[in-house]
């Protein structure tokens, strides 16, 4: 069950037990943008919510708290404050060791929402293996999308794929030493495949950061690989 269909019997729940009459304007859940899209952000990046996530409300409502893990494998919470028909949230991801802050942009519930133009921005998706053993090989297959097509981020949908990008891998250790880097060219239809072997050493977390660029645009994504020592079979 996808993200999406799991928050709509949440939200099913939600209506069913009624929001409480001093914020009968607004909806507490449905009007969280971060829940509508599916997708967090920071200043640099991008990450997609899993089905992984807990939430709780404080004071009626009045305070909504989100927390859980993103597609990538990062931990999240996150913190909405209603009051005045508006809502105010904030939060923060744990990424390589460190916190950093989530950028939000609200719907108001007494305005229409406002729809940014983004005509010239990327999207990238990515399909990778998360978990790995020593030797074994990170498989890496990159899209690269026009977001206003590909509204949500569906790595197999065939149209709206923004060709001839280029792209740029670069993976580190939990240590900071890069063990692989590459640079490529996505074909013509946006697509952009390559490997790289993980390395024998101790268990460790790597950080792998991808970047699409072309000549008026440029985003980046940042995954987790979980190196999880020698194979079994082989201990």
């Amino acid at each position: 069950m996808n993200f999406f269909s799991i928050f709509g019997i949440f939200l099913l729940f939600i209506i069913g037990i009624g929001v409480n009459s001093a914020h009968a304007q607004i909806d507490p859940i449905s009007d969280l943008v971060f829940f509508q899209s599916g997708e967090l952000d920071t200043d640099k990046n991008q990450f997609l919510i899993s089905d992984d996530f807990k939430i709780r409300e404080f004071f009626n409502g009045n305070i909504i708290r989100v927390s859980g893990q993103t597609v990538e494998g990062f931990p999240y919470i996150i913190y909405s404050k209603i009051s005045n028909n508006e809502i105010n949230t904030f939060g923060k991801i744990f990424i390589n060791g460190e916190f950093v802050n989530l950028v939000f942009n609200e719907i108001f519930s007494l305005k229409e929402p406002t729809i940014k133009n983004k005509i010239d921005d990327l999207s990238i998706l990515v399909k990778y293996s998360q978990r790995v053993y020593s030797n074994e090989y990170v498989i890496m297959q990159i899209k690269t999308f026009d977001p206003l097509i590909n509204t949500k981020n569906d790595f197999t949908q065939n149209y709206g794929m923004i060709p001839n990008t280029e792209i740029q891998i670069e993976v580190k250790n939990d240590e900071g030493v890069i063990i692989f880097s590459e640079v490529g060219v996505s074909d013509d239809e946006g697509y952009y495949e390559t490997q790289f072997r993980i390395p024998v050493d101790r268990i460790s977390t790597y950080i792998m950061t991808i970047v699409s660029s072309d000549e008026s645009s440029e985003t980046s994504k940042i995954l987790q690989i979980i190196h999880a020592g020698p194979h079994p079979s082989e201990k």
